[in-house]
């Protein structure tokens, strides 16, 4: 038990602790981090054109690095509010990125459960059709998987605009106002190639339930495959699919970036994008915000589903 808790806690901090690693980066191979940070704010400002007067050294400066990454940590573990620079003055942190990052949450929290009820609705219904047909449809899956999220953020967007091109109508917002925000759109974006890992995932799942002996044993006693499949193989496939989550929580993150940039929606990664490059903090916090949430509620659900199942702690790691 006390190896496990170990393991369990050290597999939480590791990460969080290599945000700060990556965050802190620029005072590990610049000199002059705060030079760099005051040159960038006046050159927002327009007060100067150009950077070619700074005084910078390139290297490995070991102790501002890890002193920046120990105040860093102070700061947040002190609830002490971290500064960042916008708009010509210093600004707080809290609460001001409090509704780029729910903005995202929205987003990533919709897409997840979009693409997992269409996952398993896409799932069932290739499993019922002929198997030419279900090969046919697994390998048009696969090809779709392959395609970039850029290529699928266009083409929706590109074909919303030919629709209202030729009939007037606006079917959705394509990009972000304050007068009309989006959600539709970027929802659908996101959830696009998670559902089709999680509709291979699933498929693969209920291959493997086909080929048990239950399956048989009920169809040979006169039981439809159909109530085979939606009772018995979706329930069994299900608690195993729970365990790809965390894949998919991740590639919703990685194609969120894109979907706001291109989509100008004022999320989390918007939020970094303008801030950044004045504050490395920004970075940093941005990042724990977005991962330390997820990873206790991941974390609380398996061990919820270790004590409801009654498995073995080694089955659900």
């Amino acid at each position: 038990m006390f190896f496990s808790v170990m393991r369990k806690t050290g597999s939480f901090l590791l990460p969080i602790f290599g945000v700060f690693l990556i965050g802190a980066l620029p005072y590990l191979f610049f000199s002059n981090v705060r030079g760099i940070e005051a040159v960038a704010r006046l050159l927002e400002m327009g007060s100067i054109q150009n950077a070619l007067f700074l005084d910078q050294n390139l290297g490995f400066f070991i102790d501002p690095y890890f002193n920046k990454i120990g105040e860093l940590m102070k700061k947040l573990l002190t609830f002490s509010n971290v500064e960042y620079y916008e708009s010509q003055q210093m600004k707080f942190i809290f609460p001001t990125i409090l509704p780029y990052f729910f903005y995202s949450l929205k987003l990533v929290v919709a897409a997840f459960l979009f693409s997992g009820i269409a996952a398993i609705f896409l799932a069932l219904l290739v499993k019922i059709l002929p198997d030419v047909l279900q090969r046919a449809v697994r390998f048009l899956f696969f090809t779709f998987e392959s395609l970039p999220d850029i290529f699928i953020v266009v083409m929706i967007q590109y074909f919303i605009i030919v629709f209202y091109r030729n009939t007037g109508d606006l079917l959705f917002p394509i990009v972000h106002s304050d007068q009309n925000p989006t959600y539709l759109i970027p929802i659908l974006s996101l959830s696009i190639l998670p559902t089709l890992f999680l509709v291979r995932t699933l498929l693969f799942l209920l291959d493997d339930e086909d080929s048990k002996t239950y399956v048989d044993f009920a169809r040979a006693k006169g039981v439809r495959y159909t109530l085979v499949l939606y009772v018995h193989m979706l329930r069994n496939s299900l608690l195993s699919l729970f365990y790809y989550s965390k894949t998919v929580y991740w590639l919703l993150i990685s194609s969120l970036f894109m979907v706001e940039y291109v989509m100008f929606i004022p999320g989390i990664t918007k939020f970094m994008l303008n801030n950044g490059p004045t504050t490395p903090d920004v970075i940093t916090v941005s990042i724990l915000l977005m991962f330390v949430p997820f990873y206790l509620l991941f974390t609380l659900l398996s061990y919820v589903l270790k004590l409801k199942l009654g498995q073995k702690e080694e089955e659900v790691a």
